[in-house]
């Protein structure tokens, strides 16, 4: 399995970096658009109609599609009380342990997300607004970040078990 994600790691590291510059774009966008409709608003020229639904979808699929990178650089929200309490080793390994959790969590919600875009896809369901983008590929953007997150759960199982294997042989050597 090791070898696999060794593999796997530098083409998951450039679609990650694909999506957080995607998001990024998107948000120096908004920076654009928004002075510049109210601009064409106050001048009477008309509006941007879309940009508000615009910037709902683009917010959804970014804090989705971004999640996986915020986890890579551990940049989430994390309470460590526990785990700085324990010794290292436990500590590792309770770390591997919340990953594995994080994981399974993640590909059964991918496997749902993956479950209710077909059935959205088969349905043809769009939503009732003005920009109307099909249900199934928000939920497609659902499925394909959570299977993003588990992915980078193991990179953090396989890197806590690295530095499990690392503890272990230093005190072997005392």
């Amino acid at each position: 399995m090791s070898r696999f994600l060794d593999r796997l790691e530098p083409a998951y590291n450039l679609i990650l970096a694909f999506f957080i510059w995607l998001v990024a774009i998107s948000i120096g966008l908004f920076a654009l658009l928004i002075p510049l409709n109210l601009l064409l608003v106050k001048m009477q020229w008309g509006s941007i109609w879309w940009l508000n639904e615009g910037i709902e979808y683009s917010l959804y699929a970014g804090v989705f599609l971004g999640a996986p990178w915020v986890l890579q650089q551990g940049a989430h929200v994390r309470v460590d009380i526990v785990i700085s309490a324990l010794p290292k080793r436990l500590a590792t390994l309770l770390e591997a342990t919340i990953d594995t959790g994080g994981a399974v969590l993640c590909l059964v919600l991918a496997y749902y997300g993956w479950r209710a875009a077909v059935s959205e896809f088969v349905d043809g369901t769009l939503p009732d607004k003005d920009l109307r983008i099909p249900n199934w590929i928000m939920m497609a953007v659902f499925t394909v970040s959570l299977a993003l997150l588990a992915i980078e759960f193991a990179f953090r199982i396989r890197r806590a078990r690295q530095l499990v294997e690392e503890q272990s042989s230093a005190t072997d050597g005392l």
